[in-house]
């Protein structure tokens, strides 16, 4: 009784000529390639606008042997690490110097080093191996360091070494960009597998109610509403495709976040709940979660079936026009 009544609300039998579950399943394994894309290039763009913000201003200067004198701090008895310290003073105006003690010292190494630095033997907050001095700087925006801070530091104590993410941060600005263009270029391509299986799918359909639709157009019927017909049911499975598929791909995404919310969140943040837990908890991916992202995943499913109507119009009117 229902497919009687099915039939009787579609005249061309659209239901039959393009069954639901061939570009319904192609539509949803098309959207879950796209939301992954989509996240993909969110990323490659977070990770540009991260390196290129405040990231790239960061210097980190590595002072060997800082207790000893000063090459040109003896009169004043300056160890190297104060010397050098006070040499910073020439850096642009709003430059911060930070030197870290040795307690974040050893928090810093003890992924990599683990208590080997105390052995448990040395008292806390005291390495049993040499350590040099370490100095943050954080450079106010659109600022560089000194060409030649790093001469300059040398002649104070030899052996000085300057990290400047900024050198980092073009080559990583470059990366970044590359594979924001290379998941345009999917995008694209997603889009082309998607056009490619509505015209498909829609020459099928035409094909097999050739007969009815040629009846039809012969008594009156105008390529508008033919080719409505067709484009209203491409759109509604197409619609129904992509949002099973976006859907699908927020499973893999968010185990994804789960483990990048730590690296991307706020410090504080990402701390506290790590601690407690050794992961993020939802609360704190979803505010992880870039808006353009969430913007992004809820606009596929009207894209899918917005691309499928265009296509579906185009190919069903330039049909209508080579009948005789």
């Amino acid at each position: 009784m229902s497919r009687r009544s099915t039939r009787r609300r579609d005249g061309l039998s659209l239901a039959e000529a393009m069954p639901d579950r061939g570009l319904f399943a192609l539509v949803a394994m098309v959207g879950f390639l796209a939301a992954l894309t989509l996240a993909g290039a969110c990323g490659a763009r977070a990770l540009s606008a991260r390196w290129a913000g405040g990231a790239a201003q960061l210097v980190i200067i590595q002072v060997p042997q800082p207790d000893q004198p000063a090459r040109q701090g003896q009169s004043t008895g300056q160890n190297r690490a104060d010397a050098v310290q006070a040499a910073l003073v020439s850096l642009p105006a709003g430059s911060t110097v930070h030197r870290l003690s040795t307690q974040e010292l050893d928090t810093l190494l003890q992924p990599w080093l683990g208590s080997g630095l105390n052995n448990g033997q040395a008292p806390a907050g005291s390495a049993a191996m040499p350590l040099p001095a370490v100095l943050r700087v954080d450079l106010p925006d659109g600022t560089v360091p000194p060409a030649t801070l790093e001469q300059d530091l040398s002649a104070l104590a030899p052996g000085v070494i300057v990290e400047r993410n900024s050198l980092w941060s073009t080559r990583l600005h470059a990366l970044a960009n590359s594979l924001l263009a290379c998941a345009g270029l999917a995008l694209l391509s997603v889009c082309g597998v998607a056009t490619l299986i509505t015209g498909l799918t829609t020459r099928a359909g035409l094909a097999s109610r050739r007969d009815t639709i040629t009846t039809l157009h012969g008594l009156g019927a105008s390529d508008g509403y033919i080719a409505g017909r067709f484009a209203r049911r491409t759109a509604s499975l197409a619609f129904g495709g992509g949002l099973s598929g976006t859907v699908l791909a927020c499973l893999p995404l968010f185990a994804l976040l789960q483990i990048t919310a730590p690296f991307t969140a706020d410090a504080d943040m990402a701390q506290a709940t790590a601690s407690q837990t050794g992961l993020m908890d939802e609360a704190s991916i979803l505010n992880a979660v870039p808006s353009d992202l969430l913007i992004g995943l809820g606009c596929l499913p009207v894209a899918a079936a917005l691309i499928c109507w265009l296509t579906t119009q185009l190919i069903v009117r330039l049909w209508l026009r080579r009948l005789p």
